[in-house]
């Protein structure tokens, strides 16, 4: 039986219209779709691990000396602190949010939700929300040590609109006195997973600008932008690390989270053991450095080695028509250094999902904290996506958001907003099968 050629093209484009109500997928294949091993997220500092051990492990592709330093410096991250009174330095708080870097990063994994592995930012609502809060700051510490007084207690209260939840805290001060959530607003923030920071570390700048778009010049209504911050030596530098890409360095965020979740304050150079208030540092540079090697030297998981080449080709296919990619740049190239911290690092093609500038999310994601001179209270860094899949089974009820409101990824796409409107409409616009797709290909990164 002969088929007419009109009967194939019509047929042929309701294959194409069955996505979606709104977004037609086209068939070729992504500009950016991988080449070569397809499980070498971090290629040679990739981790075949998906265990709940993933993002524990040290990178493949160390050398024996970087190997054994790695190891040397894990005890630093685990480390449970405490306050030594009439010691060197006064340990740790006196007020604080955690004990240990352990204490939030759960197997090095994202953190949960709830006490102890997340705190609050807070901010004065006056202004754009970037003053901070008489007599508290800019960080609310939950916890003190004994014969001291936190500076709040903390009551997480969700609250949950069309299987989405939000979460609203109750903030009230040693004395009873509640503060007021009208004049102080205040943002709950989980712990990143800390996989590839290293690697993320050492893509050159010029890569990270040649994505950026402040203006959006180009007319796609994505507006990217860097920001930057002073590094440790006083130099502006593009910030990566944070929500909120607040820090330059791995080695300025461990000094940011010892003084700010520990109440530890650290040395501020190799030739000094005092701290910038001139007092005896509790955490001396070589242990600042040693907890920075350890995760610069982390790896990222394998991509699911049970993927079948169908799943990956149309979750890229998926992923990419909806312009995911746009903010999610797929892949990044590191550059060259000869002080890099492990030889590894260097010159390596890997697959984070990020371009590592911050981007307007809309209003359903602004928490009214910004980050003075730094970024706006609706802007956030693009989340890295490698190692995606790993979140549960490394720490079971870990969520997603920088406040852990989504519970699945699926969630976290639908608070998408601002610059990533279009993005979830048409995500929304989806049909099951095809949504199915793309969430079980981002469930194997």
């Amino acid at each position: 039986m002969r088929v007419s050629h009109s009967k194939i093209l019509v047929g042929f484009i309701a294959l194409l219209l069955t996505v979606g109500l709104g977004t037609i997928l086209k068939l070729e294949r992504p500009m950016w779709a991988r080449v070569g091993d397809p499980q070498k997220a971090a290629e040679k500092m990739t981790v075949f691990n998906r265990s709940f051990t993933a993002y524990a492990t040290p990178a493949a592709g160390l050398s024996e000396a970087e190997l054994d330093r790695h190891v040397e410096t894990d005890p630093l991250f685990d480390h449970s602190h405490i306050p030594l009174v009439g010691h060197v330095g006064a340990g740790l708080g006196p007020i604080h949010n955690a004990k240990s870097c352990t204490s939030c990063h759960v197997l090095n994994g994202r953190g949960r939700p709830i006490a102890g592995q997340s705190l609050f930012r807070i901010a004065m609502r006056e202004g754009e929300g970037d003053q901070p809060v008489p007599g508290l700051g800019f960080q609310l510490q939950d916890k003190a040590i004994y014969g001291h007084s936190p500076e709040a207690t903390v009551e997480r209260i969700w609250i949950e609109r069309n299987g989405l939840r939000t979460m609203q805290a109750k903030l009230t001060k040693p004395d009873g006195a509640e503060i007021s959530p009208v004049t102080v607003a205040s943002s709950l923030r989980i712990a990143p997973p800390m996989i590839g920071l290293g690697l993320l570390e050492a893509i050159p700048e010029a890569n990270l600008l040649a994505n950026a778009d402040p203006d959006d010049l180009n007319g796609d209504h994505i507006s990217g932008r860097p920001v930057w911050v002073e590094d440790e030596d006083g130099e502006l530098r593009i910030g990566r690390f944070g929500w909120k890409s607040t820090t330059t360095s791995v080695l300025q965020q461990s000094a940011d989270a010892y003084q700010q979740d520990m109440g530890l304050t650290t040395a501020t150079g190799p030739d000094s053991r005092l701290a910038a208030d001139g007092k005896p540092a509790d955490i001396s540079w070589n242990e600042l450095v040693g907890v920075a090697y350890y995760t610069q030297t982390l790896g990222s998981p394998a991509t699911a080695k049970q993927a079948s080449s169908k799943v990956v080709s149309r979750g890229t296919l998926i992923f990419d028509q909806l312009q995911c990619a746009k903010c999610h740049v797929p892949s990044q190239q590191t550059g060259f250094s000869p002080d890099a911290v492990a030889a590894v690092l260097n010159n390596q093609k890997i697959w984070p999902y990020t371009d590592l500038l911050v981007h307007d999310m809309g209003p359903g994601l602004d928490d009214g904290v910004a980050e003075e001179g730094i970024s706006l209270s609706s802007e956030w860094r693009t989340a890295p996506l490698w190692g995606l899949g790993m979140t549960q089974p490394v720490n079971r009820g870990a969520g997603f958001l920088h406040d852990g409101r989504a519970r699945t990824i699926d969630e976290a796409i639908r608070w998408h907003g601002g610059e990533a409107l279009q993005s979830k409409n048409d995500y929304l616009d989806l049909s099951e099968k095809h949504r199915k797709q793309l969430l079980s290909w981002l469930d194997q990164l």
